[in-house]
């Protein structure tokens, strides 16, 4: 019996990992001549690196790739990219939060000894058409917040006041708080970007 059992674990722990976990997920690109293109959107649902360099969409039997230099938005289900050049160089990166302030993450392969692993950069920007778009540091983010969001001094004083270190996620919370605040405000949760 426990010759079955210990079989029958290995059956799954095996079947598990080898499942691949790519999938064809609803979705859209929006090509730069402005043209909107409806298909599936090829996903690998636990490691979504590609999507930072090109988007494969499928429509019936027919699959065409597609890079940042042609493309200004994808998404399908609740998820998001948009091109961006960062260090002179078109990619997508995913967006996090969209308003007035907007958060994406950027990823990317890294050497790390004889290793290869996926790391984040994050970006944030005013939608403000400036156009001027900041990595975030987890070490500056009070100032940033001071600076972007001055106009809503309860939150700059708060973040300012708050001794914990931000990590993105506390990051990401406090651009979307930030966000419905200024749509609350101005009735406009988007600037002029």
């Amino acid at each position: 019996m426990k010759k079955i059992l210990s079989l029958l674990f290995t059956a799954l722990f095996v079947s598990g990992t080898s499942y691949a976990e790519l999938v064809w997920k609803t979705g859209y690109v929006i090509l730069n001549s402005g043209d909107s293109v409806k298909g599936d959107i090829h996903v690998n649902t636990t490691k979504e690196l590609s999507l930072f360099s090109k988007v494969s969409l499928k429509q019936g039997e027919a699959t065409k790739t597609y890079k940042p230099e042609v493309v200004k938005e994808f998404g399908f289900e609740q998820t998001r990219f948009i091109s961006r050049t960062i260090d002179g160089e078109l990619s997508f990166v995913k967006v996090l939060s969209s308003g007035r302030i907007n958060l994406y993450e950027l990823q990317y392969e890294l050497q790390r000894g004889n290793e290869v692993i996926v790391d984040s950069d994050y970006f944030i920007e005013k939608n403000d058409g400036s156009g001027s778009l900041e990595k975030v540091k987890t070490g500056k983010f009070k100032k940033t917040v001071a600076e972007l969001m001055a106009d809503n001094t309860e939150l700059v004083a708060r973040v300012q006041n708050d001794d914990k270190k931000y990590e993105i996620a506390d990051i990401q919370k406090v651009v979307e708080e930030y966000n419905t605040w200024y749509q609350q405000q101005n009735g406009s949760l988007q600037g002029s970007r």
